[in-house]
């Protein structure tokens, strides 16, 4: 499970500007951000591939609706307004596999598979919001958006020590 730190903060501090009655977290984890979307939207459905993150989470509240799967791939035929994620974003250099921080070779390869998956689920006139980080290869990521026809505003940014975080907002 990934522990929340000042990304997931960042992106739970950020939904709350949003509202409706579909929404998704792609990689739950804590389930703070979760938390977070059930304030505003009738229905959230948070999904992650560690069935011991989801586990810990349906002993915190038994109200909230998760998925154990890849992404949103269990999701067949639901439209979403708005679908959150704060994927593993970090490049990985050394080979060592930590599926919660490492984005791949370049840190957007997780975020690009995410996004393949949100944007057949995403309702007309909904929104995704990702992070993305400086320390990552954004021309990749870039490139996809573009090739797919993927609006993106930057709604957000933070400055770390060590990096740079952004919020985008996507929509098709």
């Amino acid at each position: 499970m990934y522990l929340p730190s000042d990304d997931t903060i960042f992106l739970a501090n950020m939904v709350n500007r949003y509202s409706g009655t579909l929404a998704l977290e792609i990689g739950t984890s804590s389930g703070i951000v979760l938390m977070e979307l059930a304030k505003n939207f009738d229905t959230v459905i948070g999904t992650d591939i560690d069935f011991y993150s989801l586990k810990r989470l349906l002993r915190m509240s038994r109200n909230h609706r998760v998925v154990c799967c890849h992404a949103a791939s269990a999701l067949h035929g639901i439209k979403f307004d708005l679908i959150v994620t704060n994927p593993p974003y970090l490049p990985n250099y050394a080979g060592h596999i930590d599926k919660t921080i490492d984005g791949g070779p370049a840190g957007v390869e997780i975020t690009i598979d995410f996004l393949k998956d949100a944007i057949d689920r995403l309702e007309i006139g909904g929104k995704i919001l990702i992070i993305v980080s400086s320390t990552s290869d954004t021309c990749k990521l870039d490139s996809f958006l573009s090739k797919n026809d993927i609006m993106v505003k930057k709604i957000a940014q933070k400055y770390l020590f060590y990096e740079t975080l952004q919020i985008l907002e996507l929509s098709k």
